[in-house]
């Protein structure tokens, strides 16, 4: 019986370590004078409720590591895009102006220390490629 727990256990124990390294796969750090530039597929099976169709987990997580006076997040995709911003000092959905199709997405403000979770989301659950920037320069 005993060998039968310990089999078990190390399946799961395997299972939980080859599945870690995918939830973590687009963490990213980012500090003052620094700039990250990614990429992905927006859209996913998940509906947001106010914020369009976004993927089971973040597109990106990224660690601000010490507080950035001006923090801009810019994405560049086509479709009906949303960008989903939940960190430290709350949730923010950004939807594009003027056309339905505009595939612009703007955040800036003060970025506090801490994680942000970053959806790249799509209002018609359309899977469309984007590119994301993400800088503390004005």
């Amino acid at each position: 019986m005993k060998l039968g727990r310990f089999t078990s256990m190390g399946w799961v124990l395997s299972l939980i370590v080859a599945l870690v390294p995918h939830a973590v796969a687009h963490s990213q750090q980012i500090s003052p004078g620094g700039s990250l530039s990614l990429s992905g597929t927006s859209g996913g099976p998940v509906n947001s409720q106010d914020c369009g169709f976004i993927a089971q987990t973040p597109n990106h997580v990224i660690q601000i590591t010490e507080d950035l006076p001006y923090f801009r997040v810019l994405v560049t995709t086509s479709g009906s895009p949303t960008l989903l911003i939940d960190g430290p000092t709350g949730r923010y959905c950004m939807l594009p102006e003027g056309s339905a199709n505009s595939g612009v997405l703007q955040y800036s403000g003060y970025g506090t220390k801490g994680n942000y979770n970053i959806y790249i989301g799509d209002r018609q659950q359309n899977q469309n490629p984007y590119r994301l920037s993400i800088t503390d320069r004005k």
